[in-house]
């Protein structure tokens, strides 16, 4: 019997979310900690069956995926059972920083 999939939030990910948490949080912390709530949520559709590629080719970084929730960009790859997230990337911001990822 197979392992069921599992999603890994890398470390830089990780930060990614915490940054996002406390850039919103200086206006609204309610704000902050429901835009954080809905990007992990987003991730959750990786989980099931046949839905682990659901996101498209980054057009920025193509060794992503990318599945997109309000402003913010959720960069993945896909190993095996595992689905990791690698970052987490607000598009309103110059691409040049997604390329260093």
């Amino acid at each position: 019997m197979e392992d069921p999939k599992k999603i890994i939030w890398t470390e830089p990910a990780k930060q990614d979310l915490k940054d996002v948490f406390d850039f919103i949080s200086e206006y609204s912390y309610k704000i902050a900690d429901k835009t954080v709530d809905k990007i992990i949520e987003k991730t959750d559709i990786l989980l099931v069956k046949g839905f682990e590629l659901a996101g498209q080719i980054d057009t920025i970084n193509s060794n992503y995926r990318r599945l997109i929730e309000g402003n913010y960009k959720i960069l993945y790859k896909v190993k095996s059972n595992k689905v990791i997230i690698h970052g987490v990337f607000d598009a309103r911001q110059h691409p040049d920083k997604l390329e260093k990822k």
